[in-house]
């Protein structure tokens, strides 16, 4: 085991030992003031600008950082044994032009990111990447989207360089896990299909309808050229090709219970669907070529025990509740270390993707679940205890190649509105479906800032 990975242990063992230290620290600074304390209660990381940010609010202005890292190292199993980095950086502003220029429910927001470090998946030798917020390049020109809200905010209108991931096959609660399996979206999606996600946006049109708090329906065309992924266009590539078809996607929402002053458990379901025409290689002969793939998705969240329901110190697009047409004139971040506006308690949840066509699709289904609770240990509102199963299949018409099957457990401190700490263990069954590659430990350390 190598000198990285003892430290990487090191810090794991560290981390599982704060609640105690918490305690600790807690009461020695309780009769003083910290300026620690006082950081760590702002709701970012730089504060307020000396009231600039403020300002450029009310002038219809803006600005959103955030900067997260997975450490991540695995002492035993897989190909080899590693530490590793990744880091995303992401800057988001969004431009009101109600205020700006006067036009009722028009917004425009725009992101760029920056990547960095290396891939322990590559060690490991699995295909649901151990470091969620890995991607390979450097910088890249995120999405340009243009948003008008209608009809007392009931439908939504946007087009531009749009992403998927933030609104299709995901959930909210999948923030909570380091492993990229889940942790924006099924990652089985873009090992089928080209899907335009984190820092990979596409040119694209999308429509939702929010007749009340409880339903959404949400459906999108996107620009399916796999060029613009490549990592030396940085993200910039605005040309419109139509020779790689289009992706099509649709997706139905059900939410209950989703507001403070509701006194049900909170539970949504969502069902979606999608259709590529692109050309597709034959995963067994790639000299063949197949017409068009779709994909069915199902997920289901129910909280089943609930607590007191702690106060949000957030903006206000992210508060519980809020309309999809408010969230879609604000900064759009690929990750936040803001704590999500819901109660204490345990959430049970599950998911299930399937992709039928087993010569076109690498991997045929991802089926997955969990439990989150928040509130522990006592004394601890927003700290959130999260586990997982991920279990992913791939083509029959893969000799060799079964299913790999990943497990997760963490636990996030919650330091502060603008800062997290989570330590993490995966194991790895099968990586890459291959019985011949060892099963693997993977532990970790997620640190995310808001700035």
């Amino acid at each position: 085991m190598g000198w990285k990975t003892c430290g990487i242990l090191s810090a794991w063992v560290l981390m599982l030992m704060m609640p105690s230290a918490c305690g600790f620290a807690q009461d020695h600074i309780a009769t003083e003031t910290s300026w620690f304390r006082s950081w760590t209660s702002l709701e970012t990381a730089t504060g307020n600008w000396g009231g600039l940010r403020d300002k450029l609010e009310d002038q219809g202005i803006t600005i959103s950082s955030n900067y997260t890292t997975d450490i991540c190292g695995n002492p035993s199993g897989g190909l080899e044994q590693r530490t590793e980095y990744a880091g995303f950086l992401d800057i988001s502003v969004a431009f009101d032009l109600e205020k700006i220029a006067s036009v009722k429910g028009m917004a425009l927001t725009v992101g760029n990111c920056l990547a960095s470090g290396r891939n322990l998946s590559d060690a490991v030798g699995n295909i649901f990447w151990v470091q969620e917020i890995y991607v390979p390049g450097d910088y890249y020109l995120g999405e340009i989207n243009l948003s008008q809200s209608l009809f007392d905010d009931t439908v939504t209108l946007e087009a531009g360089r749009l992403l998927a991931d933030d609104v299709f096959a995901t959930s909210p609660l999948w923030a909570y896990y380091v492993s990229g399996g889940i942790n924006d979206y099924f990652s089985a999606i873009s090992n089928n299909i080209f899907f335009p996600s984190f820092q990979i946006a596409s040119w694209a049109a999308r429509a939702s309808y929010e007749p009340n708090d409880e339903w959404q329906i949400i459906a999108g065309i996107y620009n399916a050229d796999p060029s613009v992924a490549e990592i030396d266009k940085h993200g910039a590539d605005l040309n419109f090709r139509t020779k790689d078809g289009y992706l099509a996607i649709g997706q139905l929402t059900y939410k209950h219970h989703q507001k403070r002053e509701d006194n049900g458990l909170p539970g949504s379901t969502r069902f979606g669907g999608y259709y590529e025409s692109s050309k597709f290689p034959d995963v067994s002969d790639p000299d063949r070529t197949w017409r068009g793939n779709y994909g069915l998705y199902l997920i289901f969240d129910q909280m089943i025990f609930r607590g007191d329901w702690p106060e949000f110190k957030g903006p206000s697009y992210m508060r519980a509740g809020a309309k999809y047409s408010e969230q879609a004139k604000d900064p759009y971040d690929p990750q936040t270390a803001t704590p999500a506006d819901r109660p204490k308690g345990l959430t049970l949840w599950a998911a299930a993707y399937l992709a039928p066509e087993s010569h076109s699709n690498v991997q045929t289904y991802q089926l997955t679940g969990g439990l989150i609770y928040q509130g522990l240990p006592s004394g601890r509102d927003h700290d959130v205890t999260a586990f997982c199963v991920i279990i992913g299949g791939f083509s029959d018409e893969l000799p060799g190649q079964g299913c790999e099957t990943v497990l997760e457990i963490n636990h996030r401190f919650q330091v502060g509105p603008w800062f997290y700490i989570t330590p993490d263990i995966q194991y790895v069954i099968n990586p890459n479906g291959e019985n011949s590659i060892r099963d693997a430990l993977v532990l970790g350390l997620e640190i995310s800032v808001s700035l």
